[in-house]
């Protein structure tokens, strides 16, 4: 009895802990749209010029994005010295729930960009492609655009997550924070070697 009564106690807690988790997933401008396409955007200022940012971007996206047999999506596009720009693609697996003979996740695709400046470097993600279910009569195919953005993912209320595409926006917004989380490590760790020589 006292087990039951301190469960129902805990519930409204329990709530409130949800919103607020949910609360950076439900922020207008969390799936960030530009001219109709999505696009998250990062600037990283570092003390470096744009030729050692640009050395140090490469090697970072030569050792995410090496190609990968059964992602071959996966590797770096394009490369410009000239211009210290590089864009790689993504492919990867986006892992939603994987329990006892029970594995729900996509397979997710999307390009980076990063361009290089004296001092910084633009980080954008973009082309964000979803393969939801593909073992299962070749699956659903459908882009950010179509279903992470505020419109698809969120209540009319913009109060609560929806029910299928909500799991792909706070996927999505998860993995693109640790992108640029693990890119501006990377390079910050760069930095302070150029410091200490």
């Amino acid at each position: 009895m006292k087990k039951i009564l301190f469960m129902l106690l805990m519930l409204p807690l329990m709530s409130v802990a949800q919103v607020k988790d949910d609360a950076k997933y439900l922020a207008k401008d969390a799936v960030p749209v530009e001219n109709g396409r999505v696009i998250f955007t990062k600037n990283i200022e570092i003390p470096m010029n744009a030729n050692d940012i640009y050395l140090a971007v490469q090697e970072w996206a030569n050792k995410q994005y090496a190609p990968v047999k059964e992602m071959p999506n996966h590797k770096v596009l394009s490369t410009n010295p000239e211009a210290f720009e590089l864009t790689a693609g993504g492919e990867e697996w986006m892992v939603f729930a994987n329990k006892f003979l029970s594995l729900d996740r996509t397979r997710v695709y999307y390009k980076i960009n990063l361009a290089c400046y004296d001092r910084k470097i633009i980080v954008r993600i973009f082309d964000i492609r979803y393969w939801y279910e593909e073992e299962r009569e070749g699956g659903t195919k459908f882009n950010a655009e179509e279903w992470i953005t505020n419109e698809w993912a969120l209540n009319k209320k913009g109060t609560k997550l929806a029910r299928k595409s909500g799991k792909f926006r706070v996927k999505t917004i998860d993995r693109t924070e640790e992108i640029f989380n693990d890119l501006e490590t990377f390079i910050n760790r760069k930095a302070i070697k150029n410091i200490m020589k």
